[in-house]
């Protein structure tokens, strides 16, 4: 059985949700040094079940840029991974990803996103 939650479907998610998803999972410099995550690029058609998109942060102190990032979210298995541009090509980098934990599932069903829960 399927409990579903939500009338939003997953694939609709915002580029303001993601920066939110982002925020909550700690894929940006800290906070503390560093602003928001600000949106660069948003492609929620390159695959299926996966939106990317590309980001970056500024230094507070001094307004440097950050290194940009690019953050894969994969809706239909809730997991997620993201690179940084200068990890792109280097054949020993793994990328930093997993499931996404349950801060980030409850900020989805209090957006009103349909987050299935199973029954086993």
């Amino acid at each position: 059985m399927i409990l579903v939650i939500g009338n939003k479907p997953l694939k609709n998610l915002t580029t303001e949700n993601l920066r939110q998803i982002i925020i909550i999972e700690g894929c940006s410099p800290s906070l503390e040094y560093w602003d928001e995550p600000e949106i660069t690029d948003f492609k929620n058609t390159m695959f299926s079940d996966t939106i990317v998109i590309d980001y970056i942060s500024h230094r507070k102190e001094d307004n440097m840029r950050s290194c940009e990032y690019t953050f894969f979210f994969n809706f239909k298995d809730f997991r997620f991974h993201y690179i940084r541009d200068y990890d792109k090509g280097n054949p020993n980098y793994k990328p930093n990803g997993r499931r996404v934990g349950l801060s980030t599932l409850r900020y989805l069903i209090k957006e009103g996103f349909d987050v299935p829960i199973y029954n086993v």
